[in-house]
């Protein structure tokens, strides 16, 4: 008698490819989960590290804030190290620490804004700038600075701010430092027209960290060290200066 062969039918290949289908499309979300969620721990942790390094950077200067620089003012080398990057960099944090995996790719868009997805792109900026000394020399990065956070003439030094711990420093930014203006509850500030970054030079200051890049939120680095996820809806009732009272934002749905 000779050997029986097995082989699979029609019907058992394609139930079978059927499995292997439902068994992916259960699993791709999962894998896209976790390396969501892998990004964003890495970015928490580079937007802690920039926080050390302002915060190292005021304990050296006795609590004093930085300076307030510009081109029009400034020579460029001093606008250049003088500014929180400069800081970042004398303390050794630079490189792919001043990049949110998520958004790691140099935008292209004008003036070099960034976006959920993009990082802001100094290259594209004037020489002499904060992010551009010269044509060869520039920075790129997914983050931003509160321009509260520096000596004005009324506030030279840190114990100014009160709540330290509501006081955001660093964070996912469509731009390398903002200024957001709080209006009131009654009535509050422009929503974005959505969450992805679509920022240009005469958008709103609240709109460059209005970012859906973590889920709906953002990851924010405190005047006392810490660092946590920020719901955007809750980024206005942080501590951006020493008068704001803050509110509950509305925003788009996407």
């Amino acid at each position: 008698m000779g050997k029986r062969r097995w082989a699979f039918t029609l019907i058992e290949l394609m139930v079978v490819m059927g499995l292997i289908s439902v068994m992916l499309s259960l699993l791709l979300p999962v894998v896209g989960k976790a390396r969501a969620a892998a990004r964003s721990t890495a970015c928490l942790s580079n937007v802690r590290q920039i926080g050390l390094a302002w915060q190292l950077y005021v304990a050296e200067n006795r609590g004093n804030l930085l300076l307030d620089v510009n081109h029009a003012t400034y020579p460029p080398d001093v606008v250049w190290e003088a500014n929180w990057m400069g800081v970042a960099e004398h303390y050794q944090v630079r490189g792919d620490s001043l990049l949110c995996p998520t958004a790691s790719d140099p935008s292209t868009k004008k003036h070099g804004y960034g976006s959920t997805v993009q990082a802001w792109n100094g290259q594209l900026e004037s020489n002499g700038s904060q992010v551009k000394l010269n044509d060869s020399t520039f920075r790129v990065g997914s983050y931003g600075f509160n321009g509260y956070l520096i000596c004005d003439g009324q506030q030279t030094k840190l114990t100014a701010f009160k709540d330290l711990t509501q006081t955001p420093v660093f964070f996912d930014c469509a731009w390398y430092d903002t200024r957001p203006d709080e209006q009131n509850e009654e009535v509050p500030v422009d929503p974005p027209p959505d969450l992805n970054g679509n920022v240009t030079a005469g958008s709103p200051a609240h709109w460059r960290f209005l970012l859906a890049r973590h889920g709906r939120g953002i990851n924010v680095c405190f005047a006392d060290g810490s660092a946590r996820w920020v719901p955007l809806e809750d980024t206005y009732r942080m501590k951006w200066n020493r008068y704001w009272k803050g509110y509950h934002l509305t925003l788009p749905s996407h």
